[in-house]
């Protein structure tokens, strides 16, 4: 096959088990899918990737993709078990900036019960 063919051979095949997914998804309850949310967004995105923006990647490897059934889940599945990381001191910084720089109180709506008497920064 040319690189051309596995690129749209792979293509059909994403977008039948995207099809297909988004079928066996929506066939929960809106709180089944709202539990599943990490899980459909990486399925998008890894589907969005091999279908639009597979010309970026090694025709090798899209080629081995081609040995499985459902290539969605294979890279879905690869993909949510490297995002499996600790973000904790990230979301540490992510709360420090929030309350140091007080950048928030432009933008969101002040609880008056838990508001201090003056706005700005805290320290934590």
């Amino acid at each position: 096959m040319t690189a051309d063919e596995i690129r749209e051979a792979l293509r059909r095949k994403i977008e039948q088990n995207w099809s297909d997914y988004k079928a066996t998804v929506l066939r929960g309850s809106s709180s089944e899918v709202f539990d599943h949310a990490e899980e459909i967004a990486a399925a998008r995105f890894c589907c969005d990737q091999l279908t639009e923006h597979a010309a970026s990647y090694p025709e090798e490897c899209l080629e081995y993709l081609l040995r499985f059934e459902d290539p969605l889940t294979v890279v879905r599945d690869q993909w949510l078990l490297e995002q499996g990381v600790d973000l904790s001191e990230e979301f540490g910084h992510a709360l420090w900036y929030l309350a140091a720089s007080g950048s928030a109180e432009q933008d969101y709506p002040l609880d008056s019960a838990n508001s201090p008497k003056q706005s700005g920064p805290a320290m934590c």
